[in-house]
């Protein structure tokens, strides 16, 4: 038993030692990356976003970067984390001679589900390597005027709701107090 357990151990240990040699090169990052992008602008009138995309157009590079800039400023407007924790310890054996097998996996999800109207491209750089580098601006003031135009359509589904449950209501209590009937069918 002892044995088997430290055989897998041992080949669990050879597998991710090999994996993780031939994962090959790793990727450097540009050296030449914009100051906004580490330490983007600070504003009480604007959410900024930052966003950068290596693809083999810089088109699409361009497009990338954009779309994951205004992703930044939708995680941050609104996130909804899920995450969990799996802690798992055994013990086994006899006497003094005890192994000890632990497992610790960390899952965590991060949505955003968010309507942006009116963000502005404020800022594009394109790097020596072909890295594009994106800055998003989203006024705040347009932000209020999205979550007041959703709120009012959020009242609005709720209070349809609300119409649709009574008038359900009365419906029941019809039928409960005045049960529907038929005459036997005469020829």
């Amino acid at each position: 038993m002892k044995k088997s357990i430290l055989i897998l151990i041992i080949i669990a240990g050879i597998t991710l030692f090999a994996g993780a040699c031939m994962s090959g090169p790793e990727e450097k990052p540009p050296t030449d990356i914009p100051r906004f992008y580490l330490n983007p602008p600070e504003s009480e009138e604007s959410l900024f976003g930052v966003g950068s995309a290596k693809m083999s157009k810089i088109d699409s590079s361009r497009k990338m970067a954009i779309a994951r800039a205004r992703e930044d400023i939708a995680f941050q407007v609104s996130t909804t984390v899920k995450a969990a924790i799996t802690d798992y310890a055994q013990e086994a054996g006899a006497d003094d001679n005890n192994q000890v097998l632990n497992f610790v996996e960390t899952v965590s999800r991060q949505l955003t589900e968010t309507r942006l109207v009116g963000t502005k491209i404020a800022d594009v750089y394109v790097s020596k390597d072909g890295t594009v580098f994106a800055l998003v601006e989203y006024p705040l003031g347009d932000f209020l005027f999205d979550a007041e135009t959703e709120f009012v359509r959020n009242e609005d589904a709720a209070f349809a709701e609300f119409k649709a449950n009574e008038a359900l209501k009365q419906l029941e209590w019809e039928l409960e107090n005045n049960p529907p009937h038929s005459e036997p069918v005469t020829k």
